[in-house]
């Protein structure tokens, strides 16, 4: 079954929470390429260039929403990119709860160690830029 198709009538729990993750999956992927490509024309329009300063705009996640309410694009392409970080690590949370759930504790261990890596490499990427 692919993510974009429906679970079969009287499909198993596990694979209407597949198809259910597949489509918010695929959602959050077109939402997330949205506000990268609104970013990309906002910048455009108000005549930014993208390495006119020699580096990134710093990351600043509480500054998201106001660059966004301001229509800054620096807002729409953190955003974006946010999401496009959140997806997996959202699907990895969610297969995690949804094996220990069905007690398949092996491989709620497993999604559990997967997202310690990821966190990991997180906490490292932040530590790295301060």
């Amino acid at each position: 079954m692919s993510a974009t198709s429906p679970a079969p009538q009287g499909g198993s729990a596990a694979e209407v929470l597949e198809a259910a993750i597949g489509r918010l999956l695929i959602a959050g992927t077109w939402l997330a390429m949205a506000l990268v490509l609104v970013g990309v024309v906002l910048m455009f329009v108000t005549g930014v260039a993208p390495l006119a300063h020699g580096a990134i705009p710093p990351f600043d996640p509480a500054q998201i929403p106001a660059e966004l309410l301001a229509l800054q694009p620096v807002g729409f392409l953190w955003a974006g990119i946010v999401i496009i970080i959140a997806l997996p690590i959202g699907r990895v949370v969610v297969a995690g709860l949804a094996f220990a759930a069905a007690r398949d504790l092996r491989l709620a261990l497993v999604s559990s160690l997967v997202l310690l890596v990821v966190l990991v490499s997180i906490g490292a990427a932040i530590g790295l830029e301060a």
